[in-house]
């Protein structure tokens, strides 16, 4: 079964219908996680150009409200959209916005739970330069010296 499918389900189980507008937006964040919502929107608008932002923006808030999708700052003021999956962190470049998902640190839940804190699921981004970024960086420096 596809993540989109799964989503789907969940929404069914909550009782709400399945629109054809709910159903693109989850399409798209399955297979474009990390967009923001202006993103998510010009996307659906190719396949359903009478879309509203309003509808988008709605139906982001439900899929998030009944845990389909998780939202994340990345570093910036405003969310980024994923359908759930298994726990991650993210790595996210500052100078390009690219996002990287890495397993979650299991020393860091050790590390918790001895603390008698039970961790429930993780929630952190790491933010700095990625490696095309840095390299790009290296060559500018070399050529200005």
């Amino acid at each position: 079964m596809s993540m989109s499918a799964s989503a789907i389900d969940k929404l069914r189980a909550a009782g709400r219908r399945i629109t054809p507008e709910r159903e693109l937006l989850v399409r798209i964040i399955d297979r474009n996680p990390h967009l923001d919502a202006t993103e998510i929107y010009r996307i659906a608008r190719n396949d359903q150009p009478r879309i509203g932002l309003a509808t988008v923006y709605r139906t982001l808030n439900l899929l998030k409200d009944l845990g389909v999708v998780r939202a994340s700052e990345l570093g910036e003021t405003h969310c980024h959209y994923e359908v759930r999956r298994d726990e991650h962190l993210h790595l996210v470049c500052s100078e390009c916005g690219r996002v990287i998902d890495i397993p979650p640190s299991e020393p860091l839940r050790a590390l918790a739970e001895s603390r008698g804190f039970h961790v429930e699921r993780f929630r952190l981004e790491l933010i700095g330069t990625c490696a095309a970024c840095a390299k790009r960086h290296a060559a500018t420096a070399d050529e200005g010296a």
